[in-house]
């Protein structure tokens, strides 16, 4: 929506590289997957430093049992929510599938939540279809 000129050269500039940095910031705080979810089982708590692994300061009691069950191992999704010490697991359908359509998440990600919803699709259809259900009730 912005034309690149002689006058708005410097704004691009500094709007692609805060794009970049928060491209780069969801698709390492915000994705889960198996591998991420060893991770967070290792993590150490209470770190706070530049070096920190957990950044965030999460807790592997956190993570929700049913959440190994749920992603399968060539799937993986960009969670809701994320803030000190919390994470929110819950799986967002069109959250995720808006990441793929603006390129938000890597080739691998949004091949990986494609696998999840594809591998989970009674689950996240069932549960549309019922919570609009209820609505209509």
């Amino acid at each position: 929506m912005l034309s690149v000129n002689e006058g708005s050269n410097n704004l691009v500039r500094a709007i692609n590289n805060r794009l970049n940095a928060l491209s780069f910031h969801i698709r390492e705080y915000y994705w889960v997957d198996m591998k991420k979810i060893n991770e967070i089982y290792r993590y150490k708590t209470e770190e706070y430093s530049m070096d920190a692994t957990n950044k965030f300061n999460i807790y592997p009691e956190q993570i929700p049992s049913w959440l190994v069950d749920r992603i399968p191992e060539e799937g993986g999704y960009l969670i809701g929510n994320l803030q000190p010490a919390h994470m929110d697991f819950r799986f967002f359908t069109l959250g995720n599938l808006w990441s793929i359509v603006s390129s938000l998440g890597t080739p691998k990600q949004n091949e990986a939540i494609l696998n999840l919803i594809e591998n989970k699709w009674d689950d996240i259809v069932g549960g549309i279809c019922l919570s609009r259900y209820a609505i209509l009730l």
